[in-house]
């Protein structure tokens, strides 16, 4: 059974660059690593004999264009992805491919991603809470620390029958704002059935996350864009799309506000704000990894739901602005 770690990169040297020199020294020596690096750098990145470094043009970038030139240039059974900005644990190649080789009718699995302690601030922490990047520490904490079957899986972290992939058509280049790995993994459920991927919470990658509230701002409504896109392609994930969506449930509270009583709403949103408190002490089990003192855990679990609204909305901006830039086209 051969591996091969696809590794895509667009202006982001000094992440790839670090990611890679943590790889290295947690990977088998002979391990196929591949780079699919979009810059107009001229400089040659420094790679040893194992590591095929394949550079395109910036404006030739996308994640599914070099996703595929990663698959189409690799010898292995298995294809491991990574992103750029991370840095890898000593155990999380053997716990993740453990797995697979444990498993092989399966089509593939995805580890854990944390974001990185050491430039941690309350904005990437709740990131990691929320789910994001990876399925964070609500996916982690979902598992009670098992391995479990998962219909879908993510890039930062992911391990794929190259044969899977190929069958399934490859990545679609139409994902170009995102979710070509949930686009992919919908494709794989489609051909192949039910319960073809694994959830492994001790393949462990620690991820550069937002530490900055206007850059998380940006990264959500982006992936708010890539969600649009999705159900747009597969009215399957109109269910996701529904039970996600904060102006869905926001716009119900506003009419019954507007039409009986104004108290309704912030006593709507006083409900909702302890709800988010109660479903989200776990995040007290997490803060192990990270220099924080008890008054920033308390301000961190007080602000959160605050930061989560602000993402959920800017979710769904990304989504209405999608569809509406379609519907605008097609007229």
């Amino acid at each position: 059974m051969k591996y091969s770690i696809i590794i895509i990169s667009k202006d982001n040297r000094d992440y790839l660059t670090n990611g890679l020199e943590s790889l290295l020294k947690s990977v088998p020596k002979n391990l196929e690593i591949i780079i699919v690096e979009a810059s107009d750098i001229l400089e040659e990145l420094s790679v040893d004999g194992n590591i095929k470094h394949i550079r395109i043009p910036k404006m030739e970038a996308g994640f599914s264009a070099q996703r595929n030139l990663g698959v189409k240039n690799a010898t292995g059974e298995y294809i491991i992805f990574i992103d750029d900005d991370e840095e890898i644990t000593n155990d999380w190649f053997e716990n993740l491919t453990r797995v697979i080789k444990e498993n092989k009718e399966i089509a593939g699995a995805m580890g854990t991603t944390f974001p990185i302690p050491k430039n941690a601030n309350i904005i990437s922490f709740s990131e990691g809470v929320m789910g994001h990047p990876g399925g964070g520490f609500r996916f982690h904490n979902f598992s009670k620390g098992k391995v479990i079957s998962i219909s879908q899986v993510t890039g930062c972290n992911m391990i794929l029958k190259k044969s899977v992939i190929e069958e399934a058509g490859y990545f679609d280049f139409r994902n170009f704002h995102g979710g070509e790995d949930t686009d992919l993994g919908i494709r794989i459920t489609k051909k192949f059935g039910v319960n073809q991927f694994r959830y492994i919470p001790n393949a462990l990658l620690w991820h550069y996350s937002k530490t900055n509230f206007f850059d998380m701002c940006r990264w959500y409504l982006r992936r708010g864009i890539a969600d649009a896109e999705l159900f747009l392609k597969h009215t399957v994930h109109i269910k996701y799309l529904i039970s996600t969506s904060v102006i869905l449930k926001i716009l119900p509270v506003m009419v019954l506000s507007f039409i009986f009583n104004w108290m309704i709403l912030p006593g709507a949103f006083f409900i909702w704000y302890f709800l988010q408190i109660s479903r989200t002490r776990f995040m007290f089990s997490y803060f192990y990894p990270y220099n924080f003192s008890s008054t920033k855990k308390i301000i961190t679990f007080l602000l959160f739901p605050f930061i989560k609204l602000t993402a959920d909305i800017m979710f769904d901006f990304g989504r209405i602005k999608r569809i509406v830039n379609i519907s605008l086209k097609r007229r």
